[in-house]
């Protein structure tokens, strides 16, 4: 009797043919893999669960009887819930709504008398100014109200006309950075150009100023606000042109002098627009009523009238067409 070899005898059938090597598989001689989970996915999408449910439901025809009524009832209680709720809601907006449109009406005409009102004081401060001028010039005399003309123009608090310089300066092209992709601003006027400008022509003998229309006096401030810039406290966009009245050379010395060369390299570099030109005749109007929380008598005695505004350039208009800081 021949006894079977537990590792490979004569008892034993060899599948491969009696090579004596074991399929590391389990003997199959074919290999398998465990299922990928993306490729399980998408061949069989529908979750088990659902799969058994839907199987049961074609199995037992779905739902019938009792549960069907029940289900039914609930959905209706459902969808009267929902009606109830929106009906709701919109009979609450309907009885709002007036209250919000007569709380506009209210606002809207307070906007209205408060216009009419400010254009009635405007007249009537108007009419006061006049009348203060008609009595200044008949009490002090002549003189007396020409020297003081000469004073509020020089402090900027009347209009005046006379000729001098227009110098217009305008932001150049945006570019983006090629690293950060940030937008640079190197081409865009700052407020320390304005100032450089202002300081300019101040030092080369301006006696007045205008920035986009807005006059500088003693404790007029040109700052950065954001992106904008603030004379006073009114924004000024570019181009932004900057008149003076001064001397008859004015926009020559200002062209040749440091402020003209280093918006000339402004320009040749970041691309901004850069112009002087000479102006005649010009009016700049009166600054707002200056608000000075301290005060000092000058020293010096003011100058004669017939000194203190040089032929052709800075002039007085009379107070008739003054604005209404030159009261």
């Amino acid at each position: 009797m021949t006894v079977p070899d537990p590792d490979g005898g004569p008892g034993k059938r060899d599948p491969d043919g009696g090579s004596g090597e074991r399929d590391p598989d389990g003997g199959s001689g074919k290999r398998t893999y465990a299922p990928d989970f993306l490729t399980e996915l998408f061949r069989n999408p529908l979750d088990p669960g659902y799969a058994d449910a839907a199987a049961r439901r074609e199995r037992t025809g779905g739902r019938s009887g009792t549960r069907k009524r029940v289900a039914g009832a609930s959905s209706a209680v459902v969808l009267l819930l929902i009606g109830f709720l929106l009906v709701v809601a919109y009979r609450q907006t309907m009885e709002e709504e007036p209250a919000r449109t007569q709380a506009r009406q209210e606002l809207v005409e307070q906007v209205e008398r408060r216009r009419e009102e400010t254009e009635r004081l405007q007249a009537r401060a108007d009419k006061l100014s006049g009348e203060v001028a008609e009595l200044r010039e008949r009490e002090l005399g002549e003189t007396a109200v020409a020297q003081l003309r000469d004073l509020a123009a020089a402090a900027g608090l009347e209009t005046v006309r006379g000729n001098g310089a227009k110098i217009t300066v305008a932001d150049g092209p945006t570019s983006i950075d090629a690293v950060t992709g940030e937008r640079r601003t190197d081409g865009q006027v700052k407020d320390t150009d304005l100032q450089l400008a202002a300081n300019a022509l101040w030092s080369l003998g301006a006696e007045a100023i205008a920035i986009n229309g807005e006059r500088l006096t003693v404790t007029s401030t040109i700052r950065q606000a954001g992106e904008a810039i603030l004379v006073g406290v009114r924004p000024v966009t570019t181009p932004y042109e900057v008149v003076a009245i001064g001397p008859a050379k004015l926009a020559d010395e200002f062209r040749g002098g440091y402020a003209g060369q280093f918006f000339d390299t402004l320009s040749d570099r970041y691309g901004m627009s850069f112009d002087v030109a000479e102006v005649k005749n010009v009016t700049l109007d009166a600054a707002a009523e200056l608000k000075l929380r301290a005060a000092e008598p000058s020293v010096a005695p003011p100058a004669p009238s017939g000194s203190s505004s040089p032929a052709g350039s800075l002039s007085p208009v009379p107070s008739g067409s003054a604005s209404e800081g030159g009261r």
